[in-house]
């Protein structure tokens, strides 16, 4: 049922998917982007041990109404749904340290935090 992996979703699967699962972790990417590619990797990570939640990635270009109803304004952008949801968000790097060397770790206590 997708936990355990990190796949990505369509505009279409987005409202199934965050409101019939208990926890959802949702990266909004941009494939020309180098900090989502490195977002993705981490998640890849995470998402292998925390299987509690769902882990998925959506291309911000393909899913305007989203990205305009959640307020989606840098990229990367990972937004955490509860029960459907959304109630933490982290934006960029800032509170990874700012710079694209951070460690997996602190990426997954972040999450745990929110």
């Amino acid at each position: 049922n997708g936990h355990g992996q990190y796949n990505e979703i369509t505009e279409e699967q987005f409202l199934p998917l965050v409101t019939k699962t208990n926890f959802v972790v949702l990266h909004f990417f941009h494939n020309d982007f180098e900090r989502c590619k490195i977002i993705d990797h981490h998640l890849s990570i995470i998402s292998k041990s925390h299987i509690e939640a769902k882990f998925v990635r959506i291309n911000a270009e393909k899913c305007p109404f989203f990205v305009t109803k959640l307020q989606v304004q840098v990229l990367p952008t990972i937004v955490c749904f509860v029960d459907g949801i959304a109630l933490d968000r982290v934006v960029g790097f800032e509170e990874l340290g700012g710079n694209d060397e951070f460690p997996t770790l602190l990426l997954t206590r972040r999450l745990i935090k929110g």
